[in-house]
């Protein structure tokens, strides 16, 4: 009976399925595989580069959902009575005020995801020194909540970002973001750049590259890039790829939006499978998120 256990605990050991859960994505995020660290972005200035919200005019309110499903499903995970969990889901609201000299806001975001729970609370804020460049920091509350088994199953966490976003010309635009700035989580900093090029008035192309500085560049590199088309001055076609050495997935995605003067709706779908055995998915498992999104600017 000792050697079965052993056995289990170690076959368990072997593919890590403890693995936490993965960041929150909105519904844009997962329609570009995350690409957006030059973009101007309202919700997304939250989670990805504060600076691009100095921007911004006006207020706003959007509301982001997602659900993970698990495709090909792997035989050992049915073994091993690894259940994924039908609970998975996240959950944002984004508030933001863009009248002031400093703009930003405040975001609440929580997910189930793999028996883990999160809370986390954002609060973002970003000045321009010229009609060119701007500065923000984002501030993040996070209350994690793991799984039975563990011995510490509730946690704090704070983080601080810092972004810079700079105008280049009228169709290019360069950003860059330094992600848990002051080192308070283990493996959480790291350096993100991006591009925005216009190719035209209608098609925008993107690109981001990031890496972490404590481990080697070949085993912390992060890469993304996504297109979008404009059609009829307020529909919008996305599509991006992404490859991610620091938390072990590979993903595409896709969407699309309608953003009016006061109303917007935002859909997108994002396949992610596993690069290594570190993350909670087993062997040719994809996880499918499929995200809506709700806007109001007033």
């Amino acid at each position: 009976m000792n050697k079965v256990i052993i056995i289990s605990f170690l076959c368990l050991l072997g593919h890590n399925s403890w693995a936490s859960m993965r960041d929150f994505q909105t519904t844009r995020l997962n329609s570009t595989a995350g690409t957006g660290v030059a973009s101007i972005l309202a919700s997304e200035a939250a989670l990805l580069n504060p600076a691009s919200s100095a921007f911004f005019q006006g207020n706003s309110f959007s509301y982001q959902a997602s659900s993970p499903k698990l495709k090909d499903q792997s035989p050992n995970r049915v073994s091993q009575n690894n259940k994924f969990s039908s609970r998975a889901q996240s959950q944002g609201l984004f508030v933001s005020d863009y009248s002031g000299p400093v703009k930003g806001g405040l975001a609440y975001l929580r997910q189930v995801e793999n028996k883990f729970e999160r809370e986390k609370f954002v609060l973002h804020g970003a000045s321009a020194s010229n009609k060119e460049t701007a500065i923000g920091a984002s501030y993040g509350y996070e209350r994690l909540k793991e799984p039975v088994s563990s011995s510490n199953r509730h946690q704090i966490n704070h983080f601080l970002n810092i972004g810079v976003t700079h105008i280049v010309a009228q169709r290019t635009i360069l950003g860059l973001v330094v992600k848990d700035a002051l080192k308070t989580v283990t493996d959480g900093q790291a350096v993100k750049a991006g591009i925005q090029q216009g190719l035209s008035d209608n098609i925008l192309l993107l690109a981001d590259v990031g890496f972490q500085g404590k481990k080697s560049f070949s085993k912390t590199y992060e890469w993304n890039t996504a297109l979008q088309l404009t059609l009829f001055d307020d529909f919008f076609l996305r599509a991006g790829l992404s490859y991610d050495e620091l938390h072990q997935y590979r993903s595409k995605g896709w969407g699309f939006a309608w953003m009016g003067p006061k109303l917007g709706l935002e859909f997108a779908q994002r396949f992610s499978t596993a690069l290594a055995k570190n993350t909670y998915l087993y062997e040719n498992e994809r996880i499918i998120d499929t995200s809506l999104s709700a806007f109001v600017s007033f």
